[in-house]
């Protein structure tokens, strides 16, 4: 089976149904590529209410409206501090948010896509695409083929729908985060509160979060290396044990009742290099994810995934066979963002010694005093650092982009060579990355020769 269509968007989350919905509402020809089942369990279950504005563009404010959800009206926090902290919706001018089953919403966009004419197709796998005339064929995992002019990337964190250019694409990932999911329904006669929950603990930190039905999502987010290689048990025991550390989210949890078995999902912050290319585009957190802290999520795809539609919308109205660059670049966006998340965790110090919080220390790159010699001689010696060592390097450079400029430097290279390489592995703006080349000579993990 072929079929043609002027748009093919890969991933059903709210990002690719946003871009469906945007696209199918202008009369163009879309389908939307969904790897799984729309119904299978997601993240990303809360709202603020700045969400509401860019639903009603999508036209589907009132269809959300008239969802079950339950009232986002406040954090409740202990960061920084044994104390809890409340935060009302009340201070936040546009009002209070929402919690939300994240299936259900994304079942309600998927609705508002095919009442505007949009196709989905369900369970199509990891895809494969080439390069056609005039645009892209793409074919599923059961061969179905499907050609199109333009192609949305909307396949989630570290874009593996990653056939689009991938000779050059990559996935900048500045944390190995991520996040462990239980769900939990709590005894009869309990009532769920309407606030969201945050708790920082030694390996990382926790949310609970209401949702629709009285039940209750618990996350632990934290880094794989601290979660799986010094505890050999069952999942369950393994969140359960975390839990017993924490001082007031092990409460919420006492009574409650398991509905499914602990899930891990990525929740690494980092881009898409590059975003864009020749009759393609990435949207949502295909494109930058930020940390779930920010809470912002689904709020930025959306927001990515109409802006990218009335680019699309803009070239196949003219014949165009290029995007136009986005509003914000998204490097700028995330250098931005992880000095913000820096400020934020700097906020907790009971645990700075832990190696989840060093490595998301706040460090004063901009004003930091720079001495490194553009032609000193650097070299790895090829012993494997500490990883409390180098943690702090790695708040200001991407772990992976540290890993790289390590293996180039077995052979001596100068100062300026190796800005270059994290400059190429990473763009997140010289003076940020020559202030952690310089920390990683500093510790010395990088030994000058000559």
């Amino acid at each position: 089976m072929t079929d043609i269509h002027d748009v093919v968007v890969l991933g059903g989350g709210p990002a690719g149904l946003a871009a469906a919905i945007a696209l199918a509402g202008r009369g163009h020809r879309v389908v939307v590529l969904e790897r799984g089942r729309l119904e299978r369990p997601r993240v990303g279950e809360t709202f603020g209410p700045e969400i509401e504005p860019l639903l009603a563009t999508l036209g589907v404010g009132e269809a959300f409206r008239a969802e079950a959800c339950v009232p986002f009206r406040g954090v409740r926090s202990a960061w920084g501090s044994a104390e809890i902290a409340t935060r009302s919706s009340i201070v936040h001018p546009l009002g209070e948010g929402f919690h939300v089953d994240r299936a259900r919403f994304d079942a309600m966009l998927a609705s508002a896509a095919a009442l505007n004419g949009a196709v989905l197709r369900e369970e199509t796998g990891a895809p494969t695409i080439e390069e056609a005339a005039g645009g892209f064929r793409v074919l599923s995992r059961e061969g179905d083929e499907y050609r199109c002019r333009f192609l949305v990337d909307a396949s989630g964190r570290g874009a593996p729908a990653g056939a689009i250019g991938s000779s050059v694409r990559r996935w900048v990932a500045c944390d190995r985060a991520i996040a462990i999911v239980v769900r939990m329904k709590p005894p009869a006669g309990r009532d769920v509160e309407p606030e969201l929950f945050l708790e920082s603990a030694e390996e990382g930190w926790w949310y609970v979060a209401p949702q629709p039905g009285q039940t209750l999502l618990f996350v632990l987010l934290t880094d794989p290396d601290l979660w799986t290689t010094t505890h050999r048990m069952d999942p369950l025991g393994r969140f359960r044990q975390a839990l017993a550390r924490t001082n007031h989210v092990q409460a919420l949890a006492e009574g409650c009742t398991v509905d499914e078995a602990p899930r891990m999902v990525r929740a690494d912050t980092g881009m898409l290099l590059p975003g864009r290319g020749a009759r393609w585009c990435a949207v949502g957190d295909a494109l930058v994810a930020g940390d779930p802290l920010a809470g912002d999520g689904v709020t930025r795809g959306l927001r990515s995934a109409i802006e990218a539609a009335a680019d699309i919308d803009r070239a196949l109205s003219t014949g165009a066979e290029a995007l136009s660059a986005p509003a914000t670049d998204p490097a700028v966006f995330l250098a931005g963002h992880q000095d913000r998340r820096g400020r934020y965790y700097s906020m907790e110090r009971r645990f700075s010694e832990a190696l989840f919080w060093k490595r998301r220390q706040a460090v004063d790159w901009q004003t930091e005093v720079i001495s490194l010699d553009p032609r000193t001689m650097l070299r790895w010696d090829g012993r494997e650092p500490d990883a409390h060592v180098i943690a702090p390097v790695e708040s200001l450079v991407p772990p992976k982009a540290i890993a790289s400029l390590l293996d180039l430097l077995r052979s001596p290279r100068p100062a300026h060579e190796a800005l270059a390489a994290l400059r190429a592995s990473a763009p997140l703006g010289d003076r940020r990355l020559l202030v952690g080349l310089e920390g990683l000579v500093a510790l010395g993990i990088l030994v000058p020769t000559g």
